[in-house]
């Protein structure tokens, strides 16, 4: 089971991908779900089980938000299923959506405008997941990847 669920829409899965292996470099050993990759989730799985599964084992869910995603009910299934069951949310905000524009009841939670905010993302998830530890954050690796994904999702629209 996963520390970490990732929440996005399908057709945005580029930049969710490249934010899976940004978070893999960034954060070492931390296990990141992402429900979109065919290495985590298996021909013959129940996948909404697997989903459940996650939401529940993981401490940190990010939501992959944009104008798009933040209107699906998908997304917005599972964000009221990290809400219910206490888990810390961080609202990722990117492709034409910046955090001082999010909706209700997104913008009553911290959230940070991925494109810009990578290594505050990275600080915040290990803040979360490492609390008491007194030793800093990793360093932030390549973001290169995650920001091509953003621009090539602004280029297609």
């Amino acid at each position: 089971m996963s520390d970490i669920f990732i929440s996005h829409i399908h057709e945005e899965e580029v930049v969710a991908n490249a934010l899976l292996g940004f978070m893999r470099e960034a954060l070492g050993r931390t296990t990141v779900f992402l429900s979109s990759d065919s290495w985590q989730v298996y021909a013959g799985e129940i996948w909404l089980e697997r989903i459940r599964e996650e939401l529940a084992s993981s401490k940190v869910v990010i939501l992959m938000l944009s104008p798009e995603s933040v209107k699906r009910p998908w997304v917005n299934f599972e964000a009221g299923a990290a809400w219910l069951t206490g888990k810390v949310i961080i609202p990722v905000c990117y492709g034409d959506l910046d955090k001082s524009s999010l909706p209700k009841p997104y913008s009553n939670i911290q959230a940070l405008d991925l494109a810009d905010e990578g290594y505050y993302l990275v600080r915040s998830i290990y803040h979360h997941l490492s609390p008491d530890t007194g030793v800093p954050p990793p360093g932030i690796g390549d973001f290169s990847a995650v920001r091509a994904a953003i621009d090539s999702i602004k280029a297609s629209k």
